[in-house]
């Protein structure tokens, strides 16, 4: 219709018309484009706002998670200084046998529960959070929790060499009922396998891990590396939240 209306205008030579007829052309077209990008631009910031709500959930999960690490790291380390501590003196094991040997193993444990990442690396790759000091408090987070697995997320040569002393029942005996895993996720150290290794000698297992070379050196190693953790970690505390402050605040906007 309006290009048969030109076509007419141009014919007719009547140029005021063409003109008037070109700028409704220009002022449709800009206001199209407006629109597109406001509408564009709308989507954008639900999009923005979405991952935002997902975001925090996430950071209180691994804070959460963070949480349960710390109590981990202290168990690791007490039956750390136990174990140690039989290793450094003559005395033979009484009647706390079986509870030593466990130390020995609770000694030996790493975090193996992950964080979750998923949100924070999908906003990174769009650009989000758009507000910079927003997405700086993020990455100061995530960087944070994502720097231990030099630390004690790894498995320590301790780890594997000691667990070579223990006999397959007790072994079993450990791996049945000395962790505990309540929620599918967080893991708790316990000592609910002590009665069934009285069963087995423990004493006999023991002397031996006494005696193996080097392995006192591997417990101090493993020990201190916690030791360092447990004294870091409650930085994510800050970290967390300052990245859930900054989160608050963008939904308020």
């Amino acid at each position: 219709m309006l290009l048969r209306r030109i076509t007419q205008h141009i014919q007719n030579q009547n140029w005021f018309a063409v003109f008037l007829d070109f700028i409704i052309v220009v002022v449709g077209v800009f206001i199209g484009i407006q629109v597109a990008n406001w509408n564009e631009d709308r989507a954008f910031d639900k999009l923005e706002r979405d991952y935002l709500v997902q975001l925090k959930d996430e950071v209180a999960h691994n804070q959460r998670v963070t949480e349960n690490q710390i109590s981990y790291v202290k168990a690791v380390i007490d039956a750390g200084n136990r174990a140690l501590d039989f290793l450094e003196n003559d005395e033979a094991c009484t009647d706390d046998c079986a509870a030593l040997l466990v130390d020995f193993f609770h000694a030996s444990q790493f975090w193996g529960t992950p964080r979750t990442v998923t949100i924070f690396n999908e906003m990174e790759r769009l650009s989000l959070p758009r507000d910079l000091d927003t997405r700086k408090s993020l990455r100061r987070l995530y960087r944070f929790l994502g720097g231990w697995e030099s630390v004690n997320l790894s498995p320590p040569a301790y780890r594997e060499q000691v667990r070579g002393y223990f006999s397959p029942i007790a072994s079993e005996a450990l791996w049945s009922k000395c962790f505990y895993i309540p929620d599918d996720e967080l893991e708790e150290l316990t000592f609910d396998c002590i009665d069934d290794l009285k069963k087995v000698n423990v004493s006999s297992m023991l002397q031996r891990i006494r005696q193996a070379p080097d392995l006192g050196n591997q417990l101090r190693y493993w020990i201190g590396q916690n030791r360092f953790a447990l004294n870091e970690l409650p930085d994510a505390r800050r970290f967390a939240a300052a990245a859930m402050a900054a989160i608050d605040k963008e939904l308020e906007k």
